[in-house]
């Protein structure tokens, strides 16, 4: 198991570099051994074929998260659903847990086909390099249409579109004044001062 911390994450670009020997973990593996207990009391992601246990959110990332949250469900209306740091299905090796997935009303639930998540958010402090390498790769490679991540450090927001299968984005660019509006997912227009500044 790797602990996402910063100094790990820099070792885990790209976790597709592995050698052949390793052999990934797959989803329907990685429910089952959910299934059985032996992650009660942890918190981990599976990505890239490999368990990511995650550290504890600090103060900035725990007050942003119901900020966040308000904020995105008023501004979609019914429209849309908000999902909340729910999994989400990139490849048959990873399932990541974003922030927020923003997903069309049609859509009962997040059930991490390409076509359901408009929009995924991460808010990073610790984990960026991971944010921004090895899962930006990974929701880039399932089709998911939009990807930002909300960097609390350096208090700008990294807007990734039009996705690639090879895991790459046609469209980087890290927002750090005016706003940011979801071309997925037009309601959501966000004042990046506003969003981080909230507190």
């Amino acid at each position: 198991m790797i602990r996402d911390t910063d100094e790990v994450t820099t070792l885990l670009d790209p976790i597709t570099t592995l050698p052949p020997e390793f052999r990934p973990l797959r989803v329907e593996e990685y429910h089952r051994l959910i299934d059985t207990g032996v992650f009660d009391g942890t918190h981990v992601e599976l990505v890239g074929g490999v368990l990511v246990e995650m550290g504890p959110q600090g103060d900035e990332h725990m007050g942003l998260i119901p900020f966040m949250n308000h904020l995105l469900v008023r501004l979609v209306g019914e429209d849309y659903v908000v999902s909340p740091q729910c999994p989400v299905i990139a490849d048959e090796i990873s399932e990541p847990e974003p922030d927020f997935a923003i997903l069309s009303r049609r859509d009962t639930r997040v059930t991490g086909k390409p076509h359901d998540a408009l929009l995924v958010i991460e808010i990073a402090n610790s984990s960026l390099r991971f944010d921004l390498g090895e899962k930006a790769r990974r929701y880039a490679g399932a089709g998911y249409p939009e990807y930002w991540v909300i960097d609390v450090r350096a208090r700008s927001i990294h807007v990734h579109r039009d996705p690639h299968p090879g895991g790459t984005w046609g469209s980087l660019e890290e927002v750090s004044s005016g706003t940011v509006e979801a071309v997925a997912v037009p309601p959501v227009v966000i004042d990046v001062q506003d969003l981080l500044t909230f507190g």
